[in-house]
């Protein structure tokens, strides 16, 4: 059983990795739009995926609060649960700044994420 949960949770990686790809280098391409965005309206496209960042942002926070939380109920060391999603914080401040061209998401997200990791390094 064990197996067969690594080979499908591989799977279920991998088809993420999948997303990423499309969705960060191959939006743009005419087969991509047909196929994601098809007859969907700019405004709509635009609003879902806002949504869909949205629920990212809420997972994100999410790990956070687990983070800080799970010694509670598991042997766990927390430091690297949080470690873990205060870097995924800061990335994605980091690329949203970039792809952005504005220095907020780095200020809002990226700079007090870093300024965490730091501080749990001490």
């Amino acid at each position: 059983m064990e197996i067969v949960i690594k080979i499908l949770v591989s799977i279920i990686a991998l088809i993420h990795i999948a997303f990423l790809v499309v969705q960060m280098f191959f939006w743009d391409t005419e087969f991509v739009q047909k196929i994601i965005v098809g007859n969907f309206t700019q405004e709509e496209i635009t609003a879902i995926l806002a949504h869909n960042q949205g629920l990212y942002n809420g997972f994100l926070a999410a790990g956070l609060i687990w983070g800080l939380f799970i010694s509670q109920f598991s042997q766990v060391e927390p430091s690297w649960i949080v470690m873990f999603f205060l870097s995924c914080v800061a990335i994605a401040g980091i690329f949203g700044s970039i792809s952005l061209q504005r220095p907020t998401a780095f200020l809002i997200q990226s700079v007090p994420a870093i300024l965490a990791l730091l501080l749990l390094r001490l």
